[in-house]
């Protein structure tokens, strides 16, 4: 599928924003917490910039691809250089190795789970091309985990902290918000009539909200998004997978 235009991109990452953003500017003013809006304002800020590179125009080699792999490596590189001028380190953010051997584990329990789980909500599987399946075993999660489990995640939590123990991990305000900046950002879209689409489909938002609660939970109990790069790559990849061994075998 074609990325949409540059303006088109910006607009929709504003409506997503709004979404999100509106009800706790609300929430900040009721409480008069001048905190939450500073941190807000970071969010924004960030996940504006985010957009900004994804849906920028690729050059040279690069515009002959399928995918937008320079711009997700791009988005992957920020997140890492950015942690300390915002304030956050980078054993904060889990840019360092998981605390357990046991992580990797974990991580490909999850993501084999999850694969098992998109695979079958796919109605018509087709046959992927391989810089498909490379693509999607390597750039999703290494963008957006480091920017959503890593930064923004750290971001928040060190200015709310985390609170609420649930499985043995302590969970914080930053797991609710990126969690629906994740969500919306995949699930609310503008179409090439700038119309807002809203995807009706029940299971695919909550599918979306506990995929997001799992990465959050694999990043606190490791202390590291790492693990979270291979759970989600791992699901996108071996989908792709799936889907290419059972059209090829239909079609024999």
């Amino acid at each position: 599928m074609a990325l949409p235009s540059f303006p088109q991109a910006m607009a929709m990452t504003a409506v997503q924003l709004s979404i999100v953003f509106v009800p706790i500017a609300i929430y900040g003013a009721v409480k008069r917490d001048k905190e939450i809006f500073r941190v807000s304002a970071m969010t924004l800020a960030l996940v504006f910039m985010q957009a900004a590179v994804l849906f920028t125009v690729s050059f040279g080699w690069f515009k002959t691809l399928q995918f937008n792999w320079l711009q997700k490596f791009f988005v992957f590189i920020s997140a890492i250089f950015l942690c300390k001028p915002l304030g956050v380190t980078a054993k904060e953010c889990g840019f360092l190795l998981p605390s357990s051997p046991k992580a990797c584990l974990f991580a490909l329990a999850i993501g084999l789970v999850y694969a098992g789980i998109d695979f079958a909500g796919i109605e018509e599987h087709s046959v992927p091309t391989l810089e498909a399946v490379l693509f999607q075993l390597s750039m999703p999660g290494l963008q957006e985990e480091p920017f959503y489990r890593g930064l923004l995640l750290s971001i928040w939590d060190k200015q709310f902290g985390r609170p609420v123990k649930v499985l043995g991990v302590d969970f914080g305000i930053g797991c609710l918000v990126t969690t629906a900046i994740f969500t919306i950002g995949h699930l609310v879209m503008l179409d090439d009539n700038w119309t807002l689409i809203v995807n009706p489909n029940i299971l695919e938002w909550i599918n979306f909200v506990v995929f997001c609660l799992v990465m959050c939970w694999l990043r606190y109990k490791f202390e590291s998004v790492w693990p979270c790069v291979l759970a989600h790559n791992f699901d996108n990849g071996f989908v792709r997978l799936l889907s290419w061994f059972v059209a090829t075998h239909r079609s024999n």
